[in-house]
């Protein structure tokens, strides 16, 4: 059963906020997460009719949409010419005064990209395991276990062992 077009709005109305809120948090500028927002829902309506017709799993398959339009900015943005990408991190390093939530913040980026990003799912996004998991393409246990392993490293790096976190570097690959 496909859904019509107004079911699509209706869904697509009630994950909106939580899917700008998404990108907002992984995307630090907000004209660029505005950008893929927009983004988001120009794919999520030209694949509607892939789109389930539970509301949970419309809202997950909105969220995947979201992650690779995520990756696909990030993307773009590591195509940058590195003097440019130099004068950004000049400016942004002058001009933000360090404080816990940054090197917070800073502790996750500088983790693997699988582990990063599942830290986010839960405790930036609030997603569940199982909801991660599904997300992510593993089991909730899974997901559980490698958080395991992502907090510990958090919690290194903010400790500044190094040797720690290096010991906790994990692939993903299921």
């Amino acid at each position: 059963m496909r859904l019509t077009n107004v079911e699509v709005e209706q869904r697509l109305a009630a994950n909106d906020a939580d899917l700008l809120r998404y990108l907002q948090r992984r995307l630090l500028d907000r004209e660029d997460a505005a950008d893929a927002f927009s983004e988001v829902l120009l794919v999520a309506w030209k694949q509607r009719r892939k789109m389930p017709v539970d509301h949970e799993q419309a809202r997950m398959w909105l969220f995947g949409i979201a992650r690779n339009v995520l990756r696909s900015t990030r993307r773009a943005g590591a195509r940058r010419t590195a003097a440019t990408q130099l004068l950004i991190d000049a400016t942004l390093t002058d001009t933000t005064a360090p404080d816990e939530a940054s090197a917070v913040r800073d502790a996750i980026a500088s983790l693997p990209e699988e582990q990063a990003e599942l830290i986010r799912l839960t405790y930036w996004d609030g997603f569940s395991s199982i909801e991660a998991g599904e997300m992510l393409g593993i089991s909730a246990s899974a997901v559980r276990s490698r958080l395991v392993g992502a907090r510990f490293a958090v919690r290194a790096l903010l400790a500044g062992d190094a040797s720690t976190h290096d010991a906790g570097r994990g692939s993903f690959t299921t």
